[in-house]
Formats: structure tokens, sequence, C-alpha cells
């Protein structure tokens, strides 16, 4: 059981069914009034308000359903009837002041729903902030992650809750490339599992050592998953050590961040600081159920996955709020050499998609043994001279150079095209 269980938990059986009924009152008052500063709910806040539901009804053998139908009620009149929803919410609140472990509690489901997504708002800041003061206690801390606008470094983010599509291979490749332009590049490696990225960057820092520094290492940081077995303390200490890795890096004129093939709180923290998602697929109707429910039979899509609905959710938010620094590329790695039926209709699935949810394609990487064989070595198709390949091998040398050089331009496009615009 993880810590919002345990504690609530505690409550619960020493107090017994009729006072669990003001804590659980409270506790979601208390979130429905944190919920209530959005207009709409984002699928992270969404997420997390489950988990604590979860977490408080299974504490002590509470029915889930009752609890959904009690926050949205309460939700409802806050939306509804404002100033006199509120107040009925405030009251369930207070009823919880004096008891330290019911308070507690309560303050830790409101700060983690502030911080669901990434940054707490200047509207949900106030909001905990008011319940704080009817509990007549300090407020939580709600120092979450620095938002894209704020930071210096452009953060290009590798992203896909699927493995095995390319992400590495990309974020190797954007890196370099991009440091090839001229840039400062730093690059980070959130998948602890697998760390390619890092194994990649330390072969080529023996590759610089070997060829005398004629190869260009970017800078970098890994970051593994906390080991913390309660949720929130595991997040609260991923959270420090990403706000450290991106403070340390944000000086470089780009961060290029490799992600893991599955949904972490990492990866969710680096989306919510991107400027450029670049989400890579391979060419196949299995691998584009990493962005869609599609309807196998008749070709269709008939729902976008949940890592599609939190990219665009998180791009729909920055554009209500009057920004747009949000860049969703979608890209197909390993297309096949010869136009088919399988190729055209996966195309227009992704016109589709791409209509529905905002991102723009672009041709990824084609699939190349070339690309394995330098990774062992730390180095990428920039690194090598025509004479080092075999004369037969040039041209498919120079077409994969090709590949890669549109991808490094297609992700700099609107930051170039910005750039344009403000001096314009």
């Amino acid at each position: 059981m993880t810590f919002l269980g345990k504690l609530a938990g505690g409550v619960l059986r020493g107090q017994g069914w009729s006072r669990a009924t003001p804590l659980l009152r409270g506790c979601l008052s208390g979130a429905a009034l944190v919920a209530s500063v959005d207009a709409t709910l984002s699928l992270a806040r969404r997420n997390r308000l489950d988990q604590i539901l979860d977490e408080l009804c299974t504490a002590h053998d509470l029915e889930v359903h009752r609890a959904v139908e009690i926050f949205e009620t309460d939700l409802g009149r806050i939306r509804t009837d404002g100033r006199a929803g509120r107040a009925a919410a405030l009251a369930n609140v207070k009823r919880l002041a004096g008891e330290p472990a019911a308070v507690d509690l309560l303050l830790r489901i409101v700060q983690a729903l502030a911080l669901a997504d990434g940054a707490a708002s200047a509207h949900a800041k106030a909001m905990v902030e008011e319940i704080a003061a009817a509990l007549d206690a300090a407020a939580p801390t709600l120092a979450g992650t620095q938002t894209a606008q704020d930071q210096n470094a452009r953060v290009i983010v590798i992203g896909n809750e699927k493995g095995g599509t390319g992400k590495s291979t990309t974020a190797i490749h954007i890196a370099t490339g991009l440091a090839l332009q001229g840039r400062s590049v730093a690059c980070l490696d959130l998948d602890g599992q697998q760390g390619t990225l890092s194994r990649f960057l330390q072969n080529r820092k023996a590759a610089q050592e070997s060829a005398a520094g004629v190869v260009v290492v970017p800078r970098y940081r890994r970051i593994d998953p906390s080991a913390a077995g309660r949720r929130l303390e595991a997040e609260a200490e991923e959270r420090g050590r990403f706000d450290e890795a991106m403070a340390e890096l944000d000086g470089c004129d780009a961060v290029v961040v490799d992600t893991p093939g599955h949904s972490s709180h990492l990866a969710q923290l680096a989306h919510a600081r991107a400027n450029v998602v670049i989400t890579p697929i391979n060419d196949s109707f299995i691998d584009i159920d990493a962005l869609a429910d599609i309807d196998r039979v008749r070709r269709e899509v008939r729902a976008p996955s949940q890592y599609c609905r939190m990219v665009w959710q998180e791009k729909q938010g920055r554009d209500l709020k009057g920004r747009s620094d949000l860049d969703w590329i979608v890209t197909r790695n390993r297309v096949g050499q010869l136009d088919s039926r399988n190729t055209r209709e996966m195309a227009a699935l992704l016109d589709v998609l791409s209509r529905r949810l905002g991102f723009r394609l672009q041709p990824g990487f084609s699939e190349r043994v070339v690309f394995r064989e330098l990774f062992f070595r730390g180095l990428t198709l920039f690194d090598l001279a025509d004479h080092q390949v075999p004369h037969s091998g040039r041209r498919s040398l120079q077409r994969a150079r090709q590949e890669v050089e549109s991808f490094v331009n297609a992700v700099t496009a609107a930051e170039d095209r910005s750039t344009t615009a403000q001096r314009g």
C-alpha cells in the first residue's frame, strides 16, 4: 500500500466508519476545490485523482464509485454555484482542522493534485493556500517543474510508450546533428532500464580520446527512477533530480531527452518541459498502437492512445494560454523502400491522426546495418568520411546522411521560423 493509503488507513481504522465519512468528505472536497481551478481536468490530473481515490477507498473498503460521485457532486457545485459551492466545500475541509493526521493527509492530496501537470498554476497555488488557511496549517510547498517558457535551452524530447521504435537512434543523431551545426548540445537519459543513449555517449567519449578530440561529445546526465516505495516520495525525489539536471544543462542551446518505452513520471516531467516532442514509430500496424487504437479490419482510427492524449492535452493547454511553444513531430522509421498497400494505408491513417491531434509527420530513418555498427564505435553517419567507406557503399552512405540531415532540419524548422518572425 502506498503512503496515502497507509496514512488514510491509520486514520480510518482508529475512528471507524462514522468518523471516516467526514474525513473522506473533507479530502474529496479539497480535491474538488483544486480541480475546479481549471475548466477541464488534464489527463495527468485525472490520473492522479484516480490514484488518490483508489488509495483512499482501499484503505477501509470504501466503494470507489461512491467516492467518485461525492467528488463530482462537489466539483459540479463549485463550478455551478460559484462562491456558495466553494464555501460548502471549504466547510467540509474545515471539519478536519485540529486533527493532525487528517490535515496532513488532505494537504498531501491537494499538493499532489496541484503538481500533477509538473508545475502548479497561480490559481492552483492560491487554492491550496486557501485550503491550508481553512485548516489553520502551513501550506505545502508547490515548487514544481519549470515550464518551457522559463528555460533558455530548447528542450527536444524523444517520446513513445513503446520500445524498439528507434528513440535512442533518433536522439543520437539529433544531438550530433545539432552539434555539427555549431550549437551547444546536452543530452539527458531518462531510460534507467536500457540507458542506450548513455552507453552510446560513453562509447563516443572513448572514440574522442582515440581520435585526439576530433569527435564532439555532448554533455549528458542520466537519471534513474527513484527506488522509494511510496509514490509521492518517489515522485518528489524524481522531480528534484530532474529539476537539478535541467538547471545544470540549461545553459546549452538545446537539450535532447531520451525517454523510456513505457509510461513513467520522469517522462511526464520531460514532456511538460518540452519545446519539441518527437515520437518515432515503426512503419507497421502493430506499432501504430503507440499512437491510436485502430480497427485492423476496417483500417480505421477508433481513438488516440493514452500517450497521444497526454501530449495533445499538453499542447492544447499551452494553446489555451496563448502559447504555441510545443512542436509535435511524428516520424516514421524503417519505411519500406518499395511502395505497398501497407505503406499507403499507414500514411492515410497517420494523416487522419495528424489532423485530429495536431502533430506534423516527417520521414524518419530507414533500416540500416550501419547504425548498429557505428553505435559500438560511438560514431554517427556525420563522423564518417567517404574514403572510410568501401566505394560500393558510398551512395548508400550519402542517402543515409541526407535522411538524417533532412530530419534535423525539420526539427529546427519551427524554431528558425519563430526567430525569423521575431527579427522581422
